[in-house]
């Protein structure tokens, strides 16, 4: 190691990172890339860059899909962990991808998978000018994005004609947050049904799928595309979790490692759904130890080095909205 990085590590061990750093208007604006375009919409990669890196060199990406039931959320929910670990020596960037939509010829969330698979490529085919190393990219998803992250690593096909199939989509690492890995029970299967399932009402008719829907649902599992070979994963859900049952994660881990796989199943005792997001239901520490244990699983793979950098605010950044 160099005597400048070194200095850094040091600097970076006695002072720490608040998470407030990584926040607010402070923090400076993504790189924002268009990766793909459908009809009038630009998606785009957002893109934090480590400081310092000398040209040519190449290193991990970790790549963030958010959650919102796949019908709504935006990337910036994760900009304060994208650069949080741009600060660590990643390549961080959190992707847009298109949002389900009810109507029978919408957005459908075959279509979110196929966007995230585009995103993947883009990464892997423009790696050098990115900067990002093409054998390192991870991805980490909440939620509905935890279930995009997962699909990326398991389920085949989804695939838009437009991309090159000979480009991988599949991650070399995954870390879920309170995924969903199993659609074929309610209330998953409502978002493959749509239309007036969908409703906050619905009629009991209205959610009757076809079978080509049941059949859908299982090819956009995670859970039941399980084989061996598949990316090292850290799967975190909390256990007070009301929104996605703890089962599904300790179904996924068990057949995940049965089928001779890495996986890392942290069950956090006093977590509901959404814990590794800012601002919102947990704790700023709550939030800051999660973040910390993806630090540590990038660690064991060899992407980054020493210990995380990142600490609470004081004063705490945000307070923890009451149930």
């Amino acid at each position: 190691m160099k005597s400048l990085e070194i200095y850094m590590l040091i600097l970076n061990l006695a002072v720490g990172q608040p998470l407030s750093h990584f926040m607010g208007p402070a923090q400076p604006p993504p790189e924002s890339l268009v990766f793909k375009r459908s009809g009038d919409q630009d998606l785009k990669l957002h893109i934090f860059r480590p400081p310092g890196v000398p040209a040519g060199e190449r290193r991990p990406a970790l790549v963030f899909i958010h959650g919102g039931a796949w019908r709504a959320g935006g990337a910036d929910v994760f900009f304060p962990h994208a650069a949080y670990f741009a600060s660590r020596g990643l390549v961080g960037i959190s992707i847009d991808y298109r949002l389900l939509l009810a109507a029978p010829d919408g957005v459908t969330m075959a279509d979110c998978l196929m966007d995230c698979k585009s995103a993947i490529r883009h990464i892997r085919a423009h790696a050098a000018d990115l900067g990002v190393d093409p054998q390192r990219i991870g991805v980490m998803g909440d939620s509905a994005g935890g279930h995009l992250a997962a699909a990326l690593g398991t389920v085949p096909g989804f695939d838009d004609p437009a991309d090159d199939p000979a480009v991988s989509a599949i991650p070399n690492s995954m870390t879920l947050c309170n995924p969903i890995v199993d659609l074929t029970a309610a209330p998953w299967l409502n978002y493959i049904i749509r239309g007036r399932a969908l409703d906050r009402k619905p009629a009991p008719a209205d959610l009757v799928p076809s079978a080509e829907q049941v059949d859908l649902g299982r090819r956009l599992s995670p859970i039941y595309q399980i084989k061996g070979g598949q990316p090292p994963a850290l799967l975190m859900h909390g256990l007070k979790d009301g929104v996605v049952t703890p089962e599904q994660a300790k179904r996924f881990a068990a057949d995940y490692q049965k089928a001779g796989n890495h996986c890392e199943l942290v069950l956090l005792p006093e977590a509901s759904h959404a814990f590794i997001i800012t601002g919102y239901r947990a704790s700023e520490a709550d939030v800051v130890a999660a973040m910390r244990r993806v630090d540590e699983f990038l660690g064991s793979l060899g992407w980054l080095k020493g210990p995380s950098t990142l600490t609470v605010s004081e004063p705490p950044a945000w307070l923890p909205r009451k149930p």
